[in-house]
């Protein structure tokens, strides 16, 4: 059935840009495209509603060196992208709209002769870590995560009071969070 449905566009394309005007074109693909996202069963019914996908990113933009303590969490301040406002760049927390699956992602940097270590949190549970060594090195996880709605996502400080997070006009420390289902 999918085979065929793709057959099916494929041609339909092939005519498409053999026999019409561009403007012709792209309303058969951009129809074909709706079409397909209508066929895979998706709640997003329209290739347009990207606006109200929940999705974020920031990242550190002070320049300084920043002691985190345990379980403490990072508020990355320079906010790139936050559809919905879901990200709070004054507490640092990532509130889940609604049921999905997620998409999260941090990078932090160490700095030189110091050494940080840091989890991606769900709520109250620990998730991945990330321990970058020392001397300007970076570390990233990325995670997919069932979240339900309200939960909360956040980057803390790891399992030591002696983490130093590195952070510069350069951005290089960041997390970001999106619906990918």
């Amino acid at each position: 059935m999918v085979f065929t449905f793709g057959l099916l566009i494929f041609q339909l394309m092939i005519m498409a840009t053999a026999d019409c005007s561009p403007n012709l074109d792209n309303a058969v693909v951009e129809d074909l495209l709706t079409m397909l996202v209508k066929h895979k069963g998706s709640d997003i019914k329209n290739i347009r509603n990207w606006r109200y996908i929940p999705a974020f990113t920031a990242s550190l933009s002070y320049t300084s060196t920043k002691n985190i303590n345990d379980k403490e969490i990072v508020k990355f301040d320079k906010v790139w992208t936050n559809n919905g406002n879901h990200y709070d760049p004054n507490t640092g927390i990532f509130i889940a709209p609604r049921e999905g699956l997620y998409q999260v992602s941090t990078t932090v940097m160490s700095v030189y002769g110091k050494y940080v270590h840091v989890h991606i949190w769900q709520n109250e549970t620990r998730t991945v870590g990330l321990y970058p060594g020392t001397g300007y090195n970076e570390a990233t996880a990325n995670i997919v995560l069932h979240l339900k709605k309200g939960d909360k996502i956040t980057v803390r400080g790891g399992d030591s009071t002696r983490s130093y997070l590195f952070s510069s006009t350069s951005h290089y420390s960041m997390f970001s969070a999106y619906l990918i289902a």
